[in-house]
């Protein structure tokens, strides 16, 4: 049952999350344009048994893109893969250094996401789609970008780790 005496959200709020969490919110859009086309992929094929000639190539672009922009909230949000199971038995001052281990490994990794998707990107870029006809390398861009957006997201989660650290 719903509680009517909750505030319901409202156009300035929703306007104001995004404006908040615009990483999110291009997440949220991506997803859901990916799911209308492969929507209509399936409709189209199945269906109407007419099938889509973009239709393939550009849920493929949507994923690629949805999947990293995914691996940067997931950073943002520390949603990154650990082992509470290990993690709670230790004391506090160990779990704050493996914290901070784990930040310098997303360090590494989004160095080297920036470093090998912009080779990879001018390594394919006089290649094209073969039905949308624009740049191979387009399809490569979010490796980087995610690494950048990575990046800045652990640095402020590092400098509060720090911060942590040398309170306690």
């Amino acid at each position: 049952m719903m509680d009517r005496s909750a505030p319901r959200p409202s156009v300035s709020d929703f306007t104001r999350w995004c404006a908040q969490n615009p990483v999110e919110f291009a997440g949220a859009l991506l997803t859901a344009t990916l799911t209308v086309i492969v929507f209509l992929q399936v409709l189209f094929r199945y269906a109407l048994k007419a099938p889509l000639d973009w239709s393939e190539e550009l849920a493929m672009f949507l994923f690629q893109w949805c999947v990293y922009v995914g691996a940067a909230i997931a950073v943002r949000r520390t949603f990154h893969y650990h082992l509470d199971i290990v993690t709670r038995r230790l004391p506090e001052r160990a779990r704050d250094v493996l914290a901070l281990l784990a930040s310098v490994c997303i360090f590494i990794t989004s160095y080297a996401m920036i470093h090998l998707g912009i080779s990879m990107m001018l390594m394919v870029s006089p290649q094209e789609f073969p039905v949308m006809h624009f740049s191979m390398s387009y399809g490569y861009l979010p490796i980087p970008v995610s690494g950048i957006l990575m990046f800045v997201f652990q640095l402020r989660i590092f400098f509060r780790q720090v911060n942590q650290l040398f309170k306690r």
